[in-house]
């Protein structure tokens, strides 16, 4: 698949020859990257016209080098007898067709050439028009086969000139015993036979090109890093031809007893392919963490939500991405134990959370864990989500939690593999997310979070039929009940009395809507009626303000909202919008819902409400006809027919399933959405 670059903008000024006026100023410090990337695009184009089996290719190449040097080693060692094969080369039986003449051509622009990075440079960008129809990396790969043939037929008649005329008189033509006088010398050795060689290094470059083309195949989504790497691949192609010729004529000058480069190209040529190869490896590296990351999560979806698979399986793959995964804490005892030996044929609550889990979460948590801990079918496991640059302070905040928790943990040095499934399947933002899976791996609720909050352990088991079993009950009755102190609520609730909760944020609201509901209740239709009862919610038992207690009221009320749009679908109920309808006054002056027992009857902005009680005397009458529930109500809908005013719904940074369409809840048409997005770099938001 040939590779669309676009071509960088380079200015004019660049694309000429750079002026070198002695030879000390012979350097590449005069050939930047910017300045070689506008030759290169000046010209030249990536085309997959003329297509090599590049892998076998690196095959040959790496063959005839590892032959070549076991002769140089054994002339080293002064054991220049014949070389028994190995087993290995024996069977040796990889094939390529290559181009003939463009190896002809290429070796032809190789050989004999004079000494300096300039020549080395226009001797590349010929190779270049030679290429011209292959791909990059092929271009680098033929053009070191091209100097690994050579290479190759000077030692192999260097060997065989002991025993074949032919092969001595073809040696003296090409004047390979020159070599051996240069092979144990520091300039040989940075050219060809040590590790980390000039020409090892452009053979290793090509394999890593090799390897990053190999994953073009792939989707560039899932592979962020690939079209970086790829965008490299032109300019470090022109880098190992160069190093390449380099080498090449440094050869000849052995042979030739001509000039030989001068150290200090040697030596930056050495600095320039050991960055290339650093580049190349950094690209590697993150290409193959994020496709390891893909190859997890296709697993992870394929186990967790098709071919259900045992839960000991899953749960290290999803915290390590292998089978064998480092071992959890047990909270109880502190010591290390396996996946395997604990979570074997149990049910699994994952509490997934940053570290900044409330207290409020903790209690609840706990208040589950001991419950739970008497069945011997479940085990509750926090999978923290540790800032990838943690302070001390991180450390020191996991350690208390987990000293807090009874339950197993996983270690704070663990980083989590299957992030991505878990933000993207279960959808985890900053609030924590409880994943409840059985024996078999299979997801029984993916946020019981919410459930907790608003139930508690009445919600254990954690299943869709326990929910649809709990959602039964009016909505006051699960969300408003904890939140006051009323000790006769309950008894209220059995006797079907008329009920009106209230609250808000303005004190002054407050005291308005308690003196004109205490002057109703004074009224003889009202008492005649059967009257009604007022109960505040957020104050605590010593009946003093509690901004704690309405923070988790609020927090109750979306938990409610969303399992019920889970359950049952955004605009399934008059519950749903009567529930979200109360979460648009969070941030009113006041509002109350009145119910008759625990069934709600309305939900109304407080400005409606102070309203209604002012005009009392306007449909006090009706009582005569209706009891005291319905007269409220049918006023209250009279005035807010009269009034409009838009409701706005923020959705907080839940984790799991939210609606992304949303009715109004006072009109039938869905509520418009806005999108925000936020990204810090890895830095704090300042």
């Amino acid at each position: 698949m040939a590779t669309s670059l676009k071509p960088p903008t380079v200015a004019s000024a660049l694309l000429k020859q750079p002026t070198v006026t002695t030879k000390e100023e012979s350097s590449m410090k005069y050939y930047s990257d910017d300045l070689v990337t506008g030759y290169i695009y000046d010209k030249h184009r990536d085309d997959d016209t003329t297509k090599i089996d590049l892998p076998h290719y690196i095959s040959v190449i790496e063959n005839i080098m590892t032959l070549a040097d076991r002769i140089t080693d054994a002339v080293l060692r002064g054991t220049e007898g014949r070389l028994v094969p190995s087993d290995e080369s024996l069977t040796y039986n990889v094939s390529i067709e290559p181009p003939l003449c463009a190896l002809h051509n290429i070796t032809s622009e190789l050989s004999c050439k004079a000494p300096g990075i300039e020549n080395a440079h226009e001797i590349t960008l010929k190779i270049f028009e030679l290429l011209a129809n292959y791909p990059w990396e092929a271009k680098a790969a033929l053009t070191l086969i091209a100097f690994a043939t050579d290479y190759g037929d000077l030692w192999h008649l260097y060997h065989y000139s002991h025993t074949d005329p032919l092969a001595k008189s073809l040696a003296i033509i090409k004047r390979v015993a020159m070599l051996k006088k240069h092979l144990d010398s520091l300039r040989y050795r940075q050219v060809l036979l040590s590790p980390n060689s000039l020409i090892n290094s452009c053979l290793q470059a090509i394999k890593y090109m090799n390897q990053i083309r190999e994953f073009s195949k792939y989707d560039v989504k899932e592979l962020p890093e690939l079209p970086a790497a790829l965008r490299q691949i032109p300019l470090i192609t022109y880098w190992v031809i160069h190093t390449i010729v380099a080498s090449r004529i440094e050869l000849s000058s052995y042979l030739s007893e001509t000039e030989n480069q001068s150290q200090k190209y040697l030596n930056e040529l050495s600095e320039k392919i050991a960055i290339v190869l650093a580049v190349l490896e950094k690209h590697l590296d993150a290409i193959r963490e994020q496709y390891e990351e893909v190859d997890l999560y296709r697993w992870l979806v394929d186990h967790i939500e098709h071919y259900h698979t045992d839960i000991t399986l899953v749960i290290s793959k999803l915290l390590s991405g292998k089978i064998e995964a480092k071992p959890l804490i047990d909270g109880s005892t502190l010591r290390e134990v396996s996946i395997q030996e604990i979570l074997s044929g149990k049910n699994v609550v994952l509490v997934i959370s940053e570290l900044n889990i409330s207290d409020d979460d903790m209690r609840a948590l706990h208040q589950v864990y001991n419950e739970l801990k008497s069945d011997n079918k479940h085990e509750i496991v926090w999978i923290p989500i540790i800032p990838e640059r943690f302070l001390e302070e991180d450390r020191r905040r996991y350690e208390y939690l987990r000293s807090t928790m009874k339950w197993y943990s996983m270690q704070f040095t663990t980083k989590v593999a299957g992030m991505r499934y878990i933000e993207e399947k279960w959808q985890l933002r900053e609030d924590p997310l409880v994943v409840v899976l059985n024996p078999q791996s299979k997801v029984e609720f993916t946020n019981a979070i919410h459930l907790i909050r608003v139930w508690g352990t009445e919600a254990i088991p954690f299943t869709h039929n326990r929910t649809e079993l709990l959602l039964r009950k009016h909505w006051p009755e699960s969300t408003l009940v904890k939140f006051t102190h009323q000790p006769r609520l309950l008894s209220w609730f059995n006797q079907e009395r008329s009920i009106l909760f209230y609250g808000g944020k303005e004190p002054k609201w407050i005291q308005q809507f308690e003196e004109r509901a205490e002057f109703l209740k004074s009224d003889p239709l009202v008492i005649e009626g059967r009257s009604f009862e007022i109960v505040r919610i957020g104050k605590n038992a010593r009946g003093e303000d509690d901004p704690a207690l309405m923070a988790r009221f609020w927090k109750t009320q979306w938990g409610y909202f969303i399992i019920k749009s889970q359950i049952k679908g955004s605009s399934a109920s008059e519950t749903t919008e009567d529930i979200l309808r109360l979460i648009s006054y969070e941030n009113e002056d006041g509002w109350a819902v009145l119910t008759v027992g625990p069934t709600p009857i309305l939900v109304g902005r407080g400005l409606l409400i102070l309203r209604l009680l002012e005009d009392f005397p306007k449909w006090k009458q009706m009582l005569r006809l209706k009891g005291f529930p319905d007269a409220f109500r049918e006023y209250f809908n009279e005035l807010a027919a009269k009034t409009h005013q838009c409701d706005r719904v923020i959705l907080p940074g839940f984790s799991g399933w939210i609606p992304m369409i949303v009715n109004c809840p006072e009109c039938p048409r869905f509520m418009e959405t806005g999108i925000s997005f936020k990204c810090c770099h890895g830095r704090p938001l300042v």
